[in-house]
């Protein structure tokens, strides 16, 4: 079994902390920027995981480059760290680069209306 499917039943949870996670999401910009980059940062990570995974122990295997991300986010590393914590314990982030699918619906709303407010477009030009 390989990350995605392991940590499938953790993204899709209805477990109403993501969705607090994904609404620190849509009232914080260090946050936002910090999700949006996340899949992007580079990590170390344990070797593939069995049928079942503790989270907590793959996260505590799991290595973070936080300049990397505070680079990538355009924030400082302190801001990375901090940010971190916050994302990990509210279920936004996961070890292998993923979102909750919650912080990702999330995030392409706010950046669909970030485009399109800086290009003009309005919803009904979109039909």
């Amino acid at each position: 079994m390989g990350w995605a499917e392991a940590l499938l039943p953790y993204r899709g949870s209805d477990d109403p902390q993501g969705f607090l996670g994904a609404a620190l999401l849509a009232q914080d910009q260090t946050l936002f920027r910090l999700a949006a980059t996340w899949p992007r940062v580079k990590k170390v990570l344990p070797p593939e995981p069995g049928e079942e995974i503790d989270l907590e122990k793959i996260w505590e295997q799991t290595r973070v480059d936080f300049d990397d991300w505070a680079e990538l986010a355009q924030v400082n590393s302190l801001a990375a760290i901090s940010g971190f914590q916050v994302l990990k314990a509210n279920g936004v982030v996961f070890p292998n680069g993923s979102l909750s699918y919650q912080a990702e619906a999330v995030l392409k709303r706010k950046a669909a209306s970030a485009f399109m407010t800086a290009t003009g477009i309005k919803g009904k030009d979109l039909k």
